[in-house]
């Protein structure tokens, strides 16, 4: 298999590729934000994938079955995995504690699963579903399923079954999500200047299901593909039409950013925008980095921080050519794509929060002038594809924090922490491609 390293993704493909934002620092508000998406103010070591990416090694046509595909996908460097199914085809029979143990043994965590709308909500059917979930040590469990209904009254009533599952799925110690495609974002039939999702949203929230535990996964590349082909009233049934050129009618960040919390995975998939935007979900997959959503912009307005999970996903990835690695090639180069998007989204937010705590008096102007720049060499070296470099910037970064932020033990504290949990996170890497143990 041909390995597409880190430093020769950023090296070759340049900042372009993964995404560069042109937007300045964000400001202060914004920041607070992006800073509060979780309890603890810390990024998140965690990239993950959904097994339907590489579902024929699992159980297509010659497939390898849990075993060898948990082992590959652990080797490349993916800590979390979120389920489509629990059969391995012709391999043969497997048990949910046989699956279990072979995630424990190879240090992977099954985050979530894609099931049914209806074995998520109909309490005959879930109550198997959340004893697998349990058995799995999966803190979440949800579908991918579109919730039903275009009118107002009948997507009501779904999201009161949705508020319901999670009222069970807790006593389980669960939370369930629902996942988006394109037609989430239509416009009501019957109140056509809203969209579904708006009214499913509020739905729940008025069922209590979002108090109760549920959230939402967000497939980034979908909800694009859902502005673009959505992006106004009208057509059939009023439900909605694209805009010439193939323009958004709204940012899927938004949606994330008016409610942190109510988002905890997501997909980073990428894809290419189909010529005609009415095409199924306006956006043909492809590989992380190959496509033109633009993630780092996305995750630099929203946060990425401690629940806030990315899982890759590639629906074609099994079409590979072996040539390529086929469909665990996908995943490696994807990989090493999501890493260095990932570390760049953690930079900007570290930097962000220098200029909030410099807005906010803690700490002095000059000071952190002098933060602001040895994060953003780091920055400019690692988008250079010098993550030693980077690494050392970091660590100039961290000895300025400790010997300069003066009077505010929490700010040097949340500073230095940050920063951090950053350079080890690349020093992890470093290590790797230089074959350290």
């Amino acid at each position: 298999m041909s390995k597409l390293n880190r430093r020769n993704f950023l090296g070759l493909a340049g900042a372009s590729a993964i995404g560069v934002a042109a937007t300045p620092l964000l400001g202060a508000g914004t920041a607070n934000a992006a800073m509060s998406v979780s309890k603890l103010n810390t990024p998140s070591q965690s990239i993950g994938l959904q097994l339907y990416s590489v579902r024929n090694l699992i159980s297509g046509t010659g497939a390898v079955g849990f075993a060898a595909t948990f082992e590959e996908l652990a080797r490349i460097g993916f800590n979390e995995v979120e389920f489509a199914g629990y059969t391995q085809g012709n391999v043969g029979a497997i048990t949910t504690a046989q699956i279990k143990g072979l995630l424990d043994g190879n240090g992977l965590k099954a985050i979530g699963s894609h099931i049914s709308w209806n074995n998520l909500t109909n309490p005959s059917l879930n109550t198997l579903e959340f004893e697998r979930a349990v058995e799995l040590g999966m803190p979440f469990i949800g579908t991918a399923n579109d919730f039903p209904g275009t009118t107002v009254a009948a997507i009501q009533a779904g999201a009161a079954l949705f508020a319901a599952a999670q009222v069970k799925a807790a006593t389980y110690g669960l939370r369930i999500y629902q996942h988006n495609h394109a037609n989430e974002f239509m416009f009501t039939d019957d109140a056509p200047s809203r969209r579904r999702y708006e009214i499913f949203i509020e739905a729940v929230q008025a069922a209590g299901g979002w108090a109760a535990g549920a959230f939402l996964e967000m497939d980034i590349l979908w909800a694009y593909g859902g502005a673009r082909k959505y992006a106004v009233p009208g057509g059939s049934n009023n439900r909605g039409v694209p805009l010439p050129g193939g323009a958004f009618g709204f940012d899927p960040a938004d949606w994330v950013a008016a409610n942190p919390e109510r988002y905890v995975l997501f997909h980073t998939k990428d894809g290419l925008p189909n010529t005609d935007p009415a095409q199924g979900n306006s956006y043909t997959p492809a590989e992380f980095g190959a496509g033109t959503i633009d993630f780092r912009s996305f995750f630099k307005k929203v946060g990425a921080k401690t629940e806030h999970h990315p899982l890759w996903e590639h629906d074609n990835a099994p079409s590979t050519p072996a040539v390529l690695g086929g469909a665990m090639g996908a995943a490696e180069r994807s990989f090493d794509a999501m890493f260095a998007t990932r570390t760049l989204t953690w930079l900007d937010e570290l930097a962000a929060l220098v200029a909030r705590l410099v807005a906010d008096g803690r700490v002095k102007a000059a000071v952190g002038d002098d933060l602001l720049g040895r994060v953003n060499n780091a920055i400019k070296r690692y988008e250079g594809g010098h993550e030693e470099s980077a690494i050392g910037y970091l660590g100039q970064f961290i000895a300025k924090v400790n010997n300069q932020v003066k009077g505010d033990a929490d700010a040097k504290a949340v500073l230095m922490g940050d920063a951090q949990i950053i350079l080890d996170w690349l020093q992890q890497s470093e290590d790797k491609e230089n074959g350290v143990v």
